[in-house]
């Protein structure tokens, strides 16, 4: 990038020396155009009025006069260096007489460039012919190798004329700078990308890496608390989500399971998703109701107090006491779960609890309970699934997601879960999601009630 940059600068420099050498080329070429011009008339009116030795002084006067300030002066000069004559604003002399004559004998141009009170000027000598009545005793003449000997120089001085340049030279330095500026103009804005660029990617990395933890803290995908099968589905929208869930054994005979689903989608939204996970798995709220209703209060309570008023939590949380039989939970302000009872062929939601976690520091909630019996299917979903939306707006909806449980009620659960996410899939006509999904279909296989307390008896 910087030697992008480098060479950006040396093209743009490259265009304006280039221009101002031609620019300075052109003005000298067309300041001694017309001093040769002017000297075409002066030796035109030498050989016109055929002046005398001192007029020749009025003779350059008119010449300059008539250049209408073109020209700054004019003289002539013999071959010692010696003014012959001379215009009223004449300098000294610039070139020796020497220096002029073996120049010309050489073919090359005399012209210098000097600087006056009046501005810059050019400077050329010429060799100019004397009438042949001229008295030779008023001035030293100069013989070249060839013509004839009465040979005078005439010095005369132009203000720099510079002209226009040519159109290529001008478009030259335009197709340079533009060139030049625009390349300049890319790196610059390549370089803020690239910085935008790599913290983009800095980003992009911690979220991955904040999606291997949020995974990791998940159960794996084919474990299953004892009397269960479980099959579970988390699908976030982004790297990372708000939803979670969890499915884990009990110290005293029974399991756990936990749903839920934080406002948000982004790395806060997860990470408070990750402390309530963890929560659950740290409290003692499996105990009995009373310690399950204060627990849900508890961690109502840090929520109100810790995280900011944009952030809420749904949750599901209960847990299976082996021996009674009985599913203890705490609904707050979740989807309700759908318990579906084959023997019976009711469907039942489980919706006790509360409202959302959060928002209302002194909330009460209190805990709901029912009955297992072998066979039963529980299906717990975040709002991502019911809420998955097609192209006309309309919802996925519970009736919808209870229809394709009923389809194959006693499959087994992962064949119930995949057969509701495709037909989420089919009803929304893509893949892509709008929020979080997250399913369990979850089967009960232990004993039922009656047996359990048959074997206690």
């Amino acid at each position: 990038m910087l030697t992008g940059a480098g060479l950006a600068i040396l093209l743009l420099a490259s265009s304006v020396i280039n221009y101002v050498i031609s620019e300075r080329s052109t003005e000298l070429f067309n300041t001694r155009r017309e001093m040769a011009r002017e000297m075409a008339v002066l030796d035109q009116l030498m050989h016109v009025q055929k002046p005398a030795a001192g007029a020749l002084s009025g003779v350059l006067e008119q010449v300059v006069r008539e250049s209408k300030g073109t020209l700054a002066w004019a003289q002539m000069v013999d071959r010692e260096g010696t003014v012959i004559a001379r215009s009223d604003t004449a300098a000294a002399p610039a070139f020796t007489g020497d220096y002029v004559a073996s120049r010309i004998r050489e073919r090359r141009p005399v012209f210098a460039v000097r600087d006056t009170s009046a501005g810059k000027v050019v400077v050329e000598a010429f060799a100019i012919r004397l009438p042949s009545y001229t008295p030779a005793a008023s001035f030293k003449s100069v013989a070249l190798k060839t013509g004839p000997g009465n040979m005078a120089f005439v010095e005369l001085a132009s203000f720099a004329n510079a002209g226009l340049l040519a159109w290529p030279v001008r478009w030259t330095l335009i197709l340079g700078v533009t060139t030049g500026c625009a390349l300049l103009g890319a790196l610059i804005v390549l370089a803020v990308r690239f910085r935008a660029h790599l913290s983009a990617r800095r980003v992009e990395r911690q979220m991955e890496i904040a999606s291997q933890v949020q995974r990791g803290l998940l159960p794996a995908a084919d474990s299953s608390p004892r009397d269960f099968e479980v099959a579970a589905e988390w699908r976030p929208a982004s790297n990372v989500s708000g939803d979670f869930y969890d499915a884990f054994d009990l110290p005293q005979p029974g399991a756990a399971f936990v749903v839920g689903d934080v406002s948000g989608k982004d790395v806060p939204a997860a990470m408070l998703a990750s402390l309530i996970q963890g929560t659950a798995h740290a409290s003692d709220w499996t105990r009995s109701a009373a310690d399950h209703n204060a627990a849900t209060e508890q961690l109502n309570r840090l929520l109100c107090e810790r995280a900011s008023q944009e952030r809420f939590a749904s949750l599901f949380w209960g847990y299976f006491d082996t021996p009674t039989g009985l599913l203890h939970y705490v609904n707050c302000g979740h989807c309700a779960p759908l318990l579906f009872r084959p023997r019976s062929k009711s469907i039942l939601r489980l919706s006790d609890g509360g409202p959302v976690l959060g928002l209302l520091p002194r909330a009460r909630f209190e805990q709901g309970a029912e009955r297992l019996e072998q066979g039963d299917l529980l299906v717990l979903y975040s709002d991502g699934v019911i809420e998955a939306a097609n192209a006309a707006g309309e919802e996925f909806g519970e009736h919808r997601l209870i229809a394709a449980v009923e389809s194959g009620m006693h499959e087994e659960p992962s064949h119930i879960r995949d057969r509701i996410l495709r037909a989420v899939r089919e009803f929304t006509g893509s893949d892509v999601l709008v929020d979080d999904q997250t399913l369990l279909a979850i089967r009960y296989t232990g004993e039922s009630a009656g047996v359990l307390e048959s074997q206690a008896a």
